[in-house]
């Protein structure tokens, strides 16, 4: 059983203020019994959050796939774990209103934040939710959850025009809450020689670590990751520059950093 002082403890060990920035990837059933479920697991990083900013992605990719879909940002569930369908419905979220790869917010500036997503052209723009994130000195958890699902890497990407990652189709989505109603026109994430293409990132974890911009720890009976955005984006920044094709396959990198 994982108790809440002990998640609580396990967050103040990582140095998360309450201040901070903090978007967590997860695999609930990584993690195995908690104390207050998955409900207590949220109340805690509420509390601890309590000044700052917490994030989780809902993202409806998975769902909202062809032409002329609506996405309901109050019904619409998440394909991204069972957390993040808990915390969209929590009181006190906001979720954007991006037709696939929507976040949920909570804090003071949650729904400043969401409202980045308002002008989105693209899955996850360098100015929209995922982009802004090394802006915001954010911190990304992985809670049993690999780097593949890193989607902050694919706003880098879309920072460098690295090519073969959209559709050549620009798709006419809609988004609606209780106020009003969107419309999207944009690529979907695509590669003609990667069906894949993002369980390639997971080769950066051990560079990552290495170069302390990763923390390894345990939630549960979860192995997880904490990673410093800014620090991530600055890497893999260098990256790309120096190779735009470093992530279309599991080659090696390490020559690289």
């Amino acid at each position: 059983m994982l108790y809440k002082n002990e998640i609580s403890n396990i967050l103040n060990k990582l140095n998360i203020k309450s201040s901070d920035t903090l978007l967590i990837h997860s695999s609930l059933k990584s993690i195995g019994k908690i104390e207050g479920k998955a409900e207590g697991l949220l109340e805690v990083l509420m509390s601890h959050l309590s000044n700052g900013l917490l994030i989780f992605p809902t993202h409806t990719w998975g769902y909202i796939n062809k032409d002329e879909m609506i996405f309901d940002v109050n019904e619409t569930p998440s394909c991204v774990g069972e957390l993040t369908n808990i915390a969209r419905k929590t009181k006190g979220f906001y979720r954007s209103m991006h037709p696939t790869h929507s976040v949920c917010a909570y804090g003071k500036k949650a729904k400043w934040y969401v409202d980045h997503d308002l002008t989105a052209t693209t899955p996850v723009g360098i100015k929209n939710c995922f982009g802004i994130l090394k802006d915001l000195d954010a911190k990304i958890m992985f809670i049993g959850a690999p780097l593949s699902k890193n989607t902050f890497i694919h706003a880098i990407e879309e920072e460098f025009n690295v090519p073969d990652r959209f559709t050549d189709h620009i798709y006419h989505f809609y988004s609606k809450n209780n106020e009003k109603t969107i419309e999207y026109n944009m690529p979907r994430h695509f590669s003609k020689y990667n069906a894949h293409l993002s369980e390639h990132y997971e080769k950066l974890l051990s560079i990552l670590l290495e170069k302390n911009i990763a923390k390894e720890f345990y939630l549960g009976n979860a192995k997880s990751y904490l990673i410093d955005a800014k620090k991530c984006h600055k890497l893999v920044s260098e990256i790309l520059t120096k190779d735009i094709h470093a992530f279309d396959s599991f080659k090696d990198i390490s020559h690289l950093v």
